[in-house]
């Protein structure tokens, strides 16, 4: 089905172009030269670009984690992460119920979690502040541990975590992952807590992808978070980043059911071609005004949607370059 979804799309794409060329040319005895053109159809130079996205779930109720380490080095996100944690608050649907609880990144060794109630629909930033300030010193780097020992074992998550609900996690923390539990059994695990799970990660990224004033390496950078995230398709967000709202409130839009999508590169319009479960679709319509596509028949929950196109001009960001290489692409779900 790949190879015929390439070749669907070169052959239209090999219609949108060609060139003048000299074919070639006649010398008569030596003084003479007869030069011949002939209009000949050439492919064009283009690149291919495939995003996708798998259809989520509509769901009435949500739990949500926020995983926050609390050794004394994330003091300095201490402003970003109290942004992150009211844009979510605000962007959150307002036909679900959602309860946001924080805890501490700390395994079973580290002092019991707050017992406040979680943030609830009509809560505002004061009260998440109140929630953040009632954490238990903690300066574990476990997130992993963290997140299992709590869902399994507090005796307090019991009173309000919610077994048919949807879950999300969000891990912040400027260190790698410590727990010693290895992302193929997390990802496992955490599969199974409920029909519809997510997960975000607030950390640090690797360096050529980072924004940090201070190179980032194995010591630092949290691979497993990102990698957990990826498995679930996920947002990772470069803790370094003066910005988080803006990347909260877009993992947050992630958990609804996507009806259109913004594409990350401005195509050639007449070369976009969505492929739904591997099947050409055409229930769809462009807007060249706000580079989306709108589904005019909704994807159904778990198909694969993939829209593929020939880039006309890239949206890289402007205050930083970013070198794309296959790693990156397939980490964020898109495809050269």
């Amino acid at each position: 089905m790949t190879v015929f979804k390439y070749i669907f799309l070169c052959a239209s794409l090999l219609l949108i172009a060609s060139c003048t060329d000299t074919d070639y040319s006649l010398v008569t005895g030596k003084t003479e030269t007869i030069t011949e053109y002939v209009e000949v159809e050439v492919e064009p130079e283009i690149e291919i670009w495939i995003e996708s996205f798998t259809q989520v779930g509509a769901f009435d109720e949500m739990d949500i984690l926020w995983v926050i380490d609390g050794s004394c080095s994330m003091n300095a996100h201490h402003a970003e992460l109290v942004a992150g944690v009211e844009a979510m608050m605000n962007s959150l649907p307002t036909d679900v119920n959602w309860r946001l609880k924080m805890i501490t990144a700390g395994d079973n060794s580290y002092p019991v979690q707050s017992t406040l109630f979680p943030l609830t629909r009509g809560d505002d930033i004061d009260d998440a502040i109140d929630m953040l300030n009632d954490l238990p010193y903690d300066g574990g780097e476990a997130g992993f541990g963290a997140v299992e020992n709590y869902i399994k074992t507090d005796s307090y998550a019991q009173t309000w975590m919610r077994n048919d609900a949807a879950l999300l996690t969000i891990f912040v923390s400027d260190e790698p992952e410590q727990s010693g539990i290895d992302v193929k059994d997390f990802t496992w695990w955490y599969e199974g807590q409920r029909n519809s799970v997510y997960m975000a990660s607030i950390v640090n990224v690797p360096d050529a992808e980072s924004v940090c004033t201070y190179t980032t390496n194995v010591m630092t950078i949290g691979q497993k978070y990102i990698d957990a995230t990826n498995y679930f398709g996920g947002v990772v967000v470069d803790i370094c980043e003066t910005d988080w709202a803006t990347a909260v409130t877009d993992a947050t839009q992630e958990i609804e059911p996507v009806e259109d999508y913004k594409l990350a590169h401005v195509p050639y319009e007449n070369t976009i071609v969505v492929f739904i479960e591997g099947a050409p679709n055409s229930d769809w319509h462009y807007s060249a005004q706000e580079n989306r596509i709108y589904f005019d028949v909704m994807p159904l929950e778990g198909e694969r949607v993939e829209m593929a196109y020939a880039v006309k001009e890239y949206n890289w960001l402007s205050d930083h370059s970013i070198e794309v290489d296959a790693q990156s692409l397939q980490n964020n779900n898109i495809s050269p």
